[in-house]
């Protein structure tokens, strides 16, 4: 079931360093990160903004920032903001940013994105003909 996936999914980051200095991201990545995850199986909305009820790509990784303590623009293709880095400098919490799509990077060549549901896929930097506009770190 999709309760007994998330719970998986859970226990493996808990099992996870929680500090800067052993994935090299920054605390407040790590905390976007969590929260995040926390909203693995909301549905899709367009424009939503709200883990449980709705959330849209770009809504669900301002919303995680913001749980974070960092503002990021809402518009997917506006959270180009931070450093630009490249795909083997990824950590978990950077961005992965085209012009009508994001992601968050959350390791192991893993990223969560608002699909419908909220969930874990594979790191990619194609997306239904989108153009890429490439890996951003907003703490960096």
């Amino acid at each position: 079931s999709t309760l007994d996936r998330s719970s998986a999914a859970s226990d493996v980051y808990k099992r996870q360093p929680s500090h800067a200095s052993a994935s090299g991201a920054s605390p407040q990545a790590l905390q976007a990160v969590e929260a995040a995850r926390s909203a693995i199986g909301t549905p899709y909305q367009w424009g939503g903004n709200t883990p449980g009820v709705g959330l849209d790509c770009s809504g669900l990784t301002h919303w995680a920032y913001a749980q974070a303590g960092v503002d990021i623009p809402r518009l997917a293709e506006a959270q180009t903001v931070g450093t630009q880095v490249t795909q083997d400098q990824l950590l978990p919490g950077d961005l992965v940013v085209w012009d009508g799509h994001v992601a968050m990077y959350v390791g192991d060549g893993m990223m969560i994105e608002a699909g419908d549901p909220v969930q874990t896929s594979p790191l990619r930097t194609t997306n239904m003909g989108m153009n890429f506009l490439g890996f951003y770190r907003p703490t960096g």
